[in-house]
């Protein structure tokens, strides 16, 4: 069936956690009819009012999305004006840097070193600098053939010649991500995934996705050089990607004439922000495989009775995986056959961050822990301790195998 394949993946990788001072929250993730998991996520408890969630759905590759759920938490803290409480800021300013962190040495090496793990390949110390410095080479020898100019070229060359990332840094993954600091929401996306508040039993928009068609996107791409097609119904950029705003995809931001924000394919999120109020139950942040098949008020609908029959956040966000999943990947054209991943923050009435000051400075060893995998304090994973007492946050991961959708039974049936 070509890109898809002949059964379903549907074992599910599930992240749950609680935080006294916030509530409980839950994660899904499954593979589903495509040839490879490409989508990441993290779930981090920054402090005792302050904690961030996000969804990364990657195309072209899975590094990039978990190179972002990586480094994100860390860069977001080392803002400048994180310690300030400039949120909007910092949340654009480290979506921006995890681009710049790709064209480093650093950051490349490390993207590497996740494409082999990813690939099942070994991480040998020091191949991802023989990478680098192989195409380093590379490019310097297609210089003196006479590429781009030939001799002409030889004298703009000089400290400045190197690898270029641009040309082999091929994957990107758009990012919604929710960083939830006392009573309120900011909610930064690029791309197509999406944040949906629940205030009542409302969906309350948090994202837009951003499509090539949209005019706004459209107008910047053809003032950066790119071009639209309409390709099967659905337009693309350059014939290629069907979004307008993804971190990495450096191939489409090369033009040195202009801002990161204006480059045909831009990392720019837009920023949505809420006060959170008594009424606001819950909080879905969701890859496009989902809200191809729900909409917005779908899902809310979906999710809140599940709440009301006493499930847990995690549990709900499997069976909502489970409902999108199509039966049938050419019956469905596409549609439920995507990767799938899923995150339940449900919000618990009165507590206390609702009020106070924020500590979010003061905890920066969780976020470095959580994002490189080591437990943060207070937090408990598998083979790993912790948690209890005033302010503390539990956590777990599981992994959990589902049988595969019946024959016959579609995805649209989930909206039911």
């Amino acid at each position: 069936m070509g890109q898809y394949l002949a059964v379903p993946v549907t074992d599910k990788e599930t992240l749950s956690g609680q935080h006294e001072r916030l509530g409980t929250w839950g994660i899904s993730a499954h593979q589903g009819w495509r040839k490879n998991m490409e989508d990441a996520h993290i779930a981090l408890h920054m402090s005792d009012d302050c904690h961030l969630f996000g969804v990364f759905d990657g195309h072209g590759g899975p590094e990039v999305a978990k190179f972002c759920s990586k480094r994100m938490p860390t860069e977001l803290q080392a803002c400048s004006g994180f310690k300030e409480g400039r949120f909007e800021e910092c949340l654009k300013e480290v979506f921006h840097r995890m681009d710049e962190l790709m064209r480093s040495r650093e950051g490349f090496t490390d993207l590497e070193a996740l494409r082999r793990e990813c690939e099942g390949g070994k991480d040998g110390e020091g191949e991802g600098e023989d990478t680098y410095d192989m195409l380093r080479k590379l490019v310097q020898l297609q210089r003196m053939a006479g590429q781009n100019g030939g001799a002409a070229q030889e004298g703009k060359e000089g400290a400045g010649a190197g690898l270029q990332p641009e040309v082999t840094v091929q994957a990107g993954c758009t990012a919604v991500v929710a960083l939830i600091v006392r009573d309120m929401l900011y909610v930064a996306n690029a791309g197509d995934s999406r944040a949906v508040l629940c205030r009542g039993s409302k969906a309350l928009p948090m994202s837009e996705d951003h499509k090539p068609a949209a005019p706004d996107e459209r107008a910047r791409i053809m003032a950066a050089g790119g071009f639209l097609s309409e390709i099967g119904g659905i337009t693309r950029v350059n014939g290629n990607l069907n979004l307008s705003r993804a971190i990495g995809d450096l191939r489409y931001k090369m033009n040195s004439e202009l801002e990161p924000k204006d480059q045909i394919i831009t990392a720019e999120p837009d920023i949505m922000q809420q006060q959170l109020t008594p009424d606001d139950r819950f909080l879905v942040l969701a890859c496009d495989g989902i809200w191809d098949v729900m909409t917005n008020q779908q899902v809310v609908d979906f999710v809140a009775q599940r709440l009301a029959q006493g499930q847990q956040p995690q549990d709900i966000s499997s069976e909502l995986l489970n409902a999108c999943l199509a039966s049938d990947p050419r019956e469905a054209r596409g549609i439920g056959c995507d990767n799938m991943t899923a995150a339940i923050v449900v919000f618990e009435p009165g507590k206390p961050i609702r009020s106070g000051s924020c500590s979010c400075s003061t905890h920066g060893d969780e976020a470095t822990a959580a994002a490189h995998g080591a437990p943060p304090p207070g937090s408990t994973t598998p083979g790993g301790g912790g948690g209890g007492g005033s302010g503390s946050a539990d956590t777990a991961m599981r992994r959990e195998a589902t049988p595969p959708p019946q024959p016959g039974q579609s995805p649209a049936a989930a909206k039911a």
